[in-house]
């Protein structure tokens, strides 16, 4: 009887040991935003902008984030900022896309905005 419990908790744990070797990890998603704003955008206003993102990034879905100013130079003449949201899936990045504080958010800085960009991606290592 000793040994038949002792086969059967082997065979277990060598199961257990397959399952997670077969078991695919979920890659990370990417969500980036650039946006573009007007020439004459009031800093005070801007800064809204920035502070509202940031306040996305406590979302329960997001599990990093971080962002960033270009620098004006002679072939950047526009100020753009740069906000990067890392999310555990693609279904997050939809969570995110649909929850109130993004629905809210988007309207922040309408007025002073010249254009806004995205890309996403899987993160490769």
């Amino acid at each position: 009887m000793k040994n038949l419990f002792f086969t059967i908790v082997i065979l277990f744990i060598a199961n257990s040991f397959n399952a997670k070797a077969q078991t695919k990890p979920t890659k990370l998603f990417k969500h980036i935003v650039t946006v573009t704003f007007t020439e004459n955008a009031p800093q005070n206003e801007i800064d809204e902008v920035d502070k509202s993102f940031k306040g996305l990034a406590k979302l329960k879905v997001v599990k990093a984030y971080e962002w960033g100013v270009a620098p004006i130079t002679d072939r950047n003449k526009e100020n753009k900022h740069t906000y990067a949201f890392t999310f555990a899936s693609l279904d997050d990045l939809a969570k995110y896309a649909e929850s109130p504080e993004h629905q809210k958010h988007i309207k922040v800085g309408v007025a002073i905005t010249k254009k806004v960009e995205a890309v996403q991606y899987f993160v490769e290592k």
